[in-house]
């Protein structure tokens, strides 16, 4: 992998810029972990020579964990910078594992298997390739290798590590070595006044092969580094990567030679999903407003209360995604008036669905009461309640039976009375066929039988009460909200009772028969999907 001190080219960039003179370019790769043979365990410590290089001026191209084809880019990177004669020295480091042969010598790459013809050609770079570049700064070049071997060498004409001598070209000077030996000489060597082979000699850890200049240093003795300030803010910049940081360096280099890369991040940063919503400053309502929409149009946002947590986000992101965006979770000024258009579409088609299924369920409710005799008889009544029990003629209905009733309780004598309360009270189907065998004529004859076919129909399983309960109470609607439903279940003609905000039975029967017609579970109590249809229907009333 790369670590670079800018972005992926800024270094080689930055070193064709026709600008003042620099100490030099270097290279170094570093190769100690391979992903099919051991490991080159101590490659890495070349990298300590990376910051004495720095503070002699050297522009560093650090890298560590190459293939050869990574390695072969930095090495063409290399060749383009060298292009620039501001550079006037250059240093190449490579530290890992190493085969030769009679033909050449290979740097190998971490995705190296074996030491073969074939292997070789294609997981290695050739040394003659480093020498080749370097030859363009002659007698200001250095090549230099930390010699790590090769695991296991079984082909034929292949040996592992350099071989006895390399022939070196004129002006270049190969220092080979241990990665300790290598790391000590460059840092030696990155210092005012120091002669390359009088070092080697001196220190024994590294040989010296080629360009041996026994009068010239590699750097003079009065040597003083350039200091390039502007690329110095420019490298803060990058590192911290953040708003404030680039602005910073706007600030001071509003005009320099990375203002428009400044810029170019700025507005990266700048422009980040995040960013743009923060911007709109939605205020608690209007993000109620979007989690409604969302509701309405079948995204989950968990709650319609103002609050973007994660199912808010997360409903975000789905309604992105099949809506073509971006999945950011994070809504823009466009967005929220599409969201809002498609909310207003819905809750309009919804109502309208409601409106059908309402006058459809009214005419079967007219038809049925039509042809059960329009409330004449018991049996008619009692038929029509068990069919519409919430329906238009329920009030009527159940007023007529409990004429009835009260008229069959005056009527009837003590002792039938008597009997039929006992079998009410057991309310079994044996109780009431005695009540019938004893009483065949008896006032409450037909309700006995009424109530055998009621025990003897197959229970239809009640809406869960309770838990409907508790979802309601979980909204904790403010009384303002209960009111303004209630003045929509009235304008739909639901007739709840009074608009007081307290649910009594005729606000429950409301519920029930809103929910029959928009095809919801019928429990007489409300949702946060109810709540939502309700308060946007009311929202699109107002705008007629």
């Amino acid at each position: 992998m790369f670590r670079r001190i800018l972005t992926a080219t800024a270094f080689w960039i930055v070193t064709l810029l026709p600008a003042q003179a620099s100490t030099g370019i270097a290279l170094v790769i570093a190769n100690q972990n391979y992903d099919r043979v051991r490991n080159a365990q101590g490659a890495g410590s070349v990298l300590q020579s990376v910051r004495r290089l720095e503070e002699m001026g050297f522009r560093v191209e650090l890298a560590t964990d190459l293939s050869a084809p990574a390695m072969e880019a930095a090495l063409t990177q290399l060749s383009g910078a060298l292009g620039d004669p501001a550079n006037e020295r250059v240093v190449i480091v490579y530290s890992g594992h190493v085969v030769s042969a009679k033909y050449g010598t290979w740097l190998m790459g971490t995705e190296a298997t074996a030491a073969d013809p074939d292997s070789v050609a294609r997981q290695g770079v050739r040394l003659q390739r480093l020498l080749d570049l370097a030859a363009q700064r002659q007698g200001g070049a250095i090549v230099a290798i930390a010699d790590y071997g090769f695991p296991q060498v079984n082909a034929q004409g292949f040996s592992s590590g350099l071989p006895g001598s390399v022939a070196v070209p004129q002006g270049v000077s190969l220092v080979r070595g241990s990665g300790a030996g290598v790391t000590e000489f460059l840092r030696a060597i990155a210092a005012p006044g120091v002669n390359i082979g009088t070092l080697v000699r001196r220190r024994g850890s590294v040989q010296l092969e080629g360009f041996d200049p026994h009068l010239l240093t590699f750097l003079p003795a009065d040597h003083q580094p350039v200091v390039d300030f502007e690329l110095q803010a420019w490298e803060s910049a990058v590192s911290t990567h953040s708003i404030e940081g680039y602005q910073a360096f706007l600030g001071e280099y509003p005009n320099g030679t990375y203002a428009e890369q400044a810029r170019a991040e700025l507005q990266s940063l700048q422009n980040t999903p995040e960013r743009i919503e923060a911007a709109l400053n939605l205020s608690r309502n209007e993000r109620r407003a979007i989690q409604r929409d969302l509701t309405i149009l079948g995204y989950e946002p968990r709650g319609i209360d103002g609050i973007f947590g994660s199912g808010t986000r997360a409903a975000i992101a789905s309604w992105q995604g099949n809506n073509g965006h971006a999945r950011t979770s994070f809504l823009n000024r466009d967005q929220i008036f599409a969201l809002a258009q498609q909310g207003a579409q819905r809750a309009a088609e919804l109502e309208a669905e409601a409106r059908a299924r309402q006058q459809a369920e009214e005419r079967r409710d007219r038809a049925f009461w039509r042809d059960t005799g329009s409330g004449q008889d018991e049996v008619g009544l009692r038929s029509y309640l068990e069919n519409f029990p919430d329906g238009i003629f329920s009030n009527v209905a159940q007023q007529r039976l409990d004429r009835i009733e009260a008229d069959r309780r005056a009527a009837a004598q003590a002792r039938d009375r008597a009997a039929w309360d006992q079998a009410r009270q057991a309310d079994r189907i044996p109780a009431y066929r005695q009540y019938i065998r004893d009483f065949p004529d008896g006032a409450f004859v037909e309700q006995a039988r009424t109530r055998i076919r009621q025990l003897n129909a197959p229970e239809v399983p009640d809406p869960n009460i309770e838990a409907a309960q508790a979802a309601e109470a979980a909204l904790r609607l403010p009384r303002f909200t209960r009111e303004i439903i209630e003045q929509r279940l009235a304008a739909m003609g639901l007739e709840p009772g009074p608009v007081d905000g307290n649910f009594n039975n005729h606000t429950r029967r409301a519920i029930r028969r809103y929910q029959r017609a928009s095809n919801m579970p019928v429990t007489g109590y409300l949702t946060q999907a109810i709540v939502a249809r309700l308060l946007a229907e009311g929202v699109i009333d107002l705008l007629r």
